[in-house]
């Protein structure tokens, strides 16, 4: 079964792990993006403002075959693909860094549908994160 929507995938440096369906990404405030759902005039995603450190929190619609996201995971090379926002564009900007979970909360399954478990992850940085533009 391939992950349903048309949102931002999460892939964990070894597979596509989930759709992204929102950010909070800690700063002066908090900021949090809808990111299935945002047109062009978006604020740019600012984690690629982020430093070695500093965390943020994704809710992720796992893929129903994925297990779900534990604290002891660790990523080399994961990445948020974003949705399209340009007619005829391959692919969306895609933001990759390495990371640890540190905390996950949440987990809900939709039983009437094939939508996966949605889980909040909050992973702290332990690299830059590159920005590659859409294409």
């Amino acid at each position: 079964m391939a992950i349903e929507g048309v949102g931002s995938i999460f892939n964990n440096g070894s597979g596509a792990i989930g759709e992204v369906t929102n950010i909070n990404i800690p700063d002066d405030e908090v900021k949090e993006y809808e990111v299935t759902t945002l047109g062009d005039t978006r604020e740019q995603f600012q984690m690629s403002a982020m430093s070695v450190g500093q965390e943020c929190t994704l809710t992720i619609r796992l893929n129903p075959e994925t297990p779900p996201i534990t604290t002891k995971d660790q990523f080399t090379g994961a990445t948020i693909t974003l949705s399209k926002q340009t007619a005829g564009s391959a692919s969306g900007a895609v933001y990759t860094f390495d990371c640890f979970v540190k905390m996950v909360t949440g987990g809900t399954a939709d039983v009437a549908s094939t939508e996966g478990i949605t889980q909040d992850v909050t992973m702290r940085l332990t690299s830059e994160v590159v920005v590659t533009d859409e294409a």
